[in-house]
């Protein structure tokens, strides 16, 4: 098993199947929506504080006021499922799956999207200095040659 070194963590591969060992909690926070979920909480007292006024919307900035927060609600609702539904799991990261891989290099760390058929994605943060990143691509390409590789500036 090959095993590379990302900015927060190891990933490894064998020949079917990719495998993540990360080591920040303050990520999968980040990635499961926590803080999401808590501008939520506030976003939904704010309205429901708007439906107890006695003097529920008079006037023209009432409406504008309630449709944004509506409208923010919203926007947190479509996140959260896009982070539940959309984001791949940790569990079952299969090589045959993949169908593309972009690649975004940026000064300090490279960010590769790995894009799997079912239009699942993971993201992963490799530093520059480490060069893990060639041989991570060589090797993924190596056991699934369909895999498109985009380098994105």
């Amino acid at each position: 098993m090959e095993k590379f070194v990302m900015v927060d963590g190891y990933i490894s591969m064998d020949n079917k199947q990719l495998f993540l060992d990360i080591n920040s909690h303050k990520r999968d926070l980040k990635s499961r929506g926590g803080w999401l979920g808590v501008f939520f909480a506030f976003v939904g007292i704010s309205v429901l504080h708007t439906f107890k006024r006695i003097e529920l919307l008079k006037n023209f900035f009432d409406y504008f006021d309630f449709g944004l927060r509506i409208l923010g609600g919203i926007t947190i609702i479509v996140v959260i499922i896009y982070l539940i539904f959309f984001r791949k799991s940790n569990k079952k990261l299969y090589i045959n799956e993949i169908k593309k891989i972009d690649v975004e290099k940026q000064e300090f760390e490279t960010d590769v999207s790995i894009i799997f058929n079912n239009k699942k994605r993971l993201e992963l943060e490799f530093r520059n200095l480490e060069n893990q990143l060639q041989p991570f691509l060589e090797t993924i390409q190596k056991r699934n040659s369909r895999i498109k590789i985009d380098f994105i500036k």
